[in-house]
């Protein structure tokens, strides 16, 4: 069948805007290292994807837990241990993959994290 390959675009497949949120490490008065988030005006349009088992499997041997992929046209605009925010879910990112080095396309492996918004 010719059209057994063809690609259906979903309605969750589009792409999404991202806000990008920086770490900002602090001491606090007591000497301890505090870690915050500062959302910036910074945003990438990507692919929200559930990571598939194979790749969740890779990272848990790892030791890095990856619940998704996001995957955005052109050179990372994101670091790991930074955070992107959609709407009110949170995603951690765990590792970004240049895909090549060339710019034409970054994927980020990352965890959603729903103790943050409090779920």
């Amino acid at each position: 069948m010719k059209n057994a390959r063809m690609m259906y675009l979903r309605q969750g497949n589009l792409f999404k805007e991202f806000f990008v949120e920086r770490r900002n490490q602090t001491v606090s008065a007591s000497g301890r290292p505090t870690n915050e988030f500062i959302t910036t005006m910074e945003s990438l349009k990507g692919c929200l994807a559930e990571a598939d088992p194979k790749e969740v499997m890779n990272w848990q041997q790892l030791q890095t837990p990856v619940t998704h992929t996001i995957v955005q046209a052109g050179n990372p605009k994101a670091k790991k241990n930074e955070r992107l925010r959609l709407d009110n879910r949170t995603f951690d990112i765990k590792a970004v993959d240049d895909c090549g080095g060339l710019g034409i396309s970054t994927i980020y492996y990352v965890e959603e994290r729903r103790d943050i918004n409090g779920y």
